[in-house]
């Protein structure tokens, strides 16, 4: 996989740097030749029962797809914006590990996807204009990030059905495990970072993916596969946590400093944030999964690192508090780490 990906990297770097002297016809060949010398070496490698190979060159053919649809649309001067682009090349993606039952494949479209979300309506600016914007502002994706997480989580519950679909599954859980934690984790650092994230718009996209969120969600309680009888009341309860959390109070999110002149909201969450850490861990055992015990271990991990710092920058003039709590978090380590060898010993392996 990493040399197909810098293969990849070396072709789009060589085309780049050799395209100002090219003419259309030139830039098409070049191309459409690169491609199809890509698919027929990894035809061969499949024939010739290589079948780690085929699958790197397999993503390398996904990767060159998606190159050639911006620069065959600057070719004739399309004017192609990035989520027109990344929709194609995801649908492309898509298809393709239809076709190969193929993972990676998986891997590289819910990027795509999430691309293609976070780009629609920002306009025909390139780059550093309203693309990145659309991305990071108030009515973009990040305050609903953890909630695309659960519809990622609720899309690989219903993939396991479908032996067609079922390579979606492993990618969906793994994206959306991230999705969730890395915002979730990093917004219990103090409640301005809290409210940062969490600030929301409530533009006509974001309800509207939300609103697919939810249709998702009750598929999924309803016809998904669950591995453990606790999965479902903890997917609904991770959903209902970050909706409460969306719904504004005082013109400021549930987790603000102060809301109505309380000062609990934060303290609330984090341990919210906490008890979820460990349900995921429970769940992951329960269910034999070790992405949600990694994940739950991992963010636990974190968690206590954060809050470490948060309560120790109090105490600076205190070195006694850093030597305390430094051997505390060495200590906490090896627990965590052998605890967790121990549960995975312990788990049916996985499918």
């Amino acid at each position: 996989v990493i040399g197909a990906v810098l293969v990849g990297l070396g072709v789009i770097l060589f085309v780049s740097s050799n395209w100002a002297g090219m003419g259309p016809a030139s830039r098409i060949t070049v191309l459409l030749a690169a491609f199809a010398v890509i698919v027929v070496g990894a035809v061969s490698a499949g024939r010739r029962d290589q079948p780690r190979v085929a699958e790197a060159l397999w993503l390398l053919t996904t990767l060159v797809f998606g190159a050639n649809i911006f620069l065959i649309a600057q070719i004739f001067h399309q004017t192609l914006t990035y989520w027109q682009g990344t929709l194609r090349w995801m649908l492309g993606a898509l298809v393709l590990g239809w076709a190969l039952k193929s993972k990676l494949q998986a891997a590289v479209a819910i990027p795509l996807g999430l691309l293609t979300l976070g780009w629609i309506g920002s306009g025909g600016s390139w780059f550093f204009g309203h693309q990145m914007g659309s991305l990071f502002s108030d009515g973009g994706l990040r305050p609903i990030l953890p909630l695309i997480g659960v519809g990622l989580i609720s899309l690989s519950l219903l993939a396991a059905r479908s032996r067609s679909w079922a390579f979606l599954q492993n990618s969906c859980l793994g994206w959306g495990l991230v999705l969730i934690a890395v915002p979730v984790v990093l917004s219990t650092a103090d409640d301005e970072m809290a409210e940062a994230i969490y600030s929301i718009e409530g533009s006509v996209k974001q309800f509207v993916i939300l609103g697919a969120i939810a249709l998702l969600l009750t598929a999924a309680l309803t016809y998904g596969e669950f591995r453990s009888r606790i999965s479902r009341p903890v997917l609904t309860a991770t959903a209902a946590l970050f909706a409460l959390i969306l719904v504004p109070a005082a013109g400021k999110p549930w987790v603000a400093a102060e809301v109505g002149g309380l000062h609990l909201p934060f303290a609330i969450y984090v341990l919210a944030v906490f008890a979820l850490a460990f349900l995921t861990i429970w769940t992951g055992v329960r269910a034999s999964n070790r992405r949600l015990l990694n994940a739950g271990m991992f963010s636990s991990a974190v968690l206590i690192f954060i809050q470490y710092y948060s309560w120790s920058f109090a105490m600076l003039d205190r070195s006694v508090a850093f030597i305390l709590g430094g051997l505390l978090l060495l200590g906490l380590t090896v627990v965590l780490e052998k605890k967790r060898r121990s549960l995975i010993e312990t788990m049916t392996p996985e499918e």
